[in-house]
């Protein structure tokens, strides 16, 4: 399987690079998407929440004769 050719330097190791390693099933594992902070307090706190249940529709009433 092709592969990716090592970046020069670290700043060629950018955003759309990693995008397009990990699109095309180059990254052999390892490629967790980083996340900020702010935003995993934010996920985690979202978790914590209750959801709401869906509404549910009445049950039918089937007559016999």
């Amino acid at each position: 399987m092709p592969g990716v050719l090592p970046a020069s330097g670290r700043e060629a190791y950018t955003p759309a690079r990693g995008r397009l390693i990990v699109t095309n099933g180059y990254c052999e594992g390892g490629c967790a998407e980083r996340v900020s902070p702010r935003q995993r307090s934010v996920d985690a706190v979202r978790q914590q929440q209750p959801s709401m249940a869906a509404p549910q529709a009445p049950a039918v009433r089937v007559l016999t004769s």
